[in-house]
């Protein structure tokens, strides 16, 4: 933890942008000063550390340049040399330092011909890093480690790690006989360790996967199809019984709160701190939210085995899975609910089941696809499950969405990065024509 967080303070700036991907320079450096001395470890656990430092700050830097790729492409006042121009920089990372640095570059040969606004670009280039850089990363608790081969070993059903006092390893018993033979990371869990391991698995192939579907997420159903099928019909019950649980478990706690908070104005230190100890634990309360949080996982998980199992997929159409758009379409009641989901946990289990079974995936723009008929293009009245046509009457809202997710993929007036105010437009223009 603390070569990772100096990592991070020391190299996270923009400064050191040109020494990203060089860590064993630097890694070097610190053998010949001896400055790794000061963190007491064995060489191995802080050459880990390093590395795994240098490697998530370089990530960080990899999504700014992405999100600022994707915020160009959608911005209509930028021309088509201009957004080149910044691409072309984003790809280079000694001109990105030396935008973000305010220094003198050569313009290179391919702009020369130009008459771009190079002061407004460069500057567009540097609001956009600021907007999208985050904070420097920090961690205060080391819970989360990583052993390479060198760091354990394994022993009539114990893997023995290397602690940090020289020549002593810690001898854990494992739960089951697989013997690794790569680098592993270890977490720490309440009273438990678990031991990950990355591991290679070969894809499959499916002959009868022909299917190209649409997706819309729900709160009701986990996933509508526009084969017209539901999966995920019990979300609502695993929700609803947690909210309640947590409702009824924090209003005792809130109530033990306040009597914690007058016997320490009163001045009972004692009783204050027995009630602390016996009745405002959390290690009860987070092992019983984490137990939750698996039981939804495996549903989720579940779920979308048995829709790629009944639909045979070629490739998935959907709109960004990870519930940031829902603000406007749920109440907060809901939003709470699902707020206790791991962010973006249903969009990384839908592509890494597609890679799995060799399915492709598309994003498509998801602006009013839930608020049109995907009959007649008519604007309509969404109540829950039930969206409503002045056309073509009831239809259910869900899977009235999925096809309209299916039929934008093949819309070539609306692309992914088209703004909402734009779709709208374009939408009625249909209407108006049609009718």
């Amino acid at each position: 933890m603390k070569v990772k967080n100096y990592i991070y303070s020391r190299y996270s700036g923009i400064n050191s942008i040109l020494l990203l991907g060089k860590d064993r320079k630097i890694r070097d450096e610190y053998v010949m000063t001896k400055f790794y001395e000061q963190w007491k470890l064995p060489a191995r656990y802080w050459k880990l550390g390093l590395s795994e430092a240098i490697s998530n700050i370089k990530s960080g830097w990899s999504n700014i340049k992405l999100r600022i790729k994707a915020q160009v492409k959608e911005n209509d006042n930028l021309k088509n040399d201009d957004k080149h121009y910044i691409n072309y920089i984003l790809k280079s990372n000694e001109l990105y330092h030396s935008i973000l640095t305010r220094k003198e570059i050569e313009i290179p040969k391919v702009f020369k011909d130009k008459e771009l606004n190079y002061q407004y670009l460069n500057n567009l280039i540097r609001r956009y890093t600021r907007k999208y850089k985050n904070k420097i990363p920090y961690s205060n608790k080391n819970t989360t480690f990583s052993i390479d081969t060198g760091l354990y070993s394994y022993k009539e059903g114990y893997i023995n790690i290397t602690c940090a006092k020289k020549g002593k390893r810690l001898p854990i018993k494992l739960t089951d006989r697989n013997i690794r033979n790569n680098t592993l990371k270890v977490k720490i869990i309440d009273d438990k360790l678990e031991i990950h391991c990355p591991l290679k698995v070969e894809t499959k192939k499916h002959k009868d996967f022909v299917n190209t579907i649409g997706i819309d997420k729900g709160y009701k159903y986990l996933f509508a199809v526009s084969s017209g099928k539901l999966y995920g019909e019990n979300l609502n019950h695993y929700l609803n019984k947690e909210t309640e649980r947590l409702n009824k478990i924090n209003s005792t706690r809130n109530r033990f709160y306040a009597l914690y908070k007058k016997n320490l104005e009163l001045g009972n230190i004692n009783k204050a701190n027995n009630i602390l100890e016996n009745n405002l634990g959390k290690t009860k309360y987070i092992k019983n939210k984490l137990k939750h949080d698996k039981t939804v996982k495996s549903y989720i998980n579940y779920s979308l085995n048995q829709l790629i199992k009944e639909e045979k997929p070629k490739e998935i159409v959907m709109e960004n899975l990870d519930f940031v758009n829902w603000n406007n379409i749920y109440p907060k009641s809901i939003k709470r609910k699902l707020s206790r989901w791991i962010k973006g946990y249903i969009k990384e289990r839908i592509e890494y089941k597609c890679d799995y079974n060799n399915i492709n995936y598309t994003y498509i723009n998801p602006a009013y696809t839930s608020k049109v008929c995907n009959i007649c293009g008519r604007f309509g009245k969404r109540d829950n499950d039930v969206f409503e046509c002045s056309n073509c009457g009831k239809l259910h809202s869900d899977i009235n969405a999925s096809k309209n997710i299916l039929n934008r993929k093949y819309d070539e007036e609306i692309s992914l990065y088209t703004k909402f105010i734009k779709v709208k437009s374009i939408l009625e223009n249909r209407l108006s024509i049609n009718n």
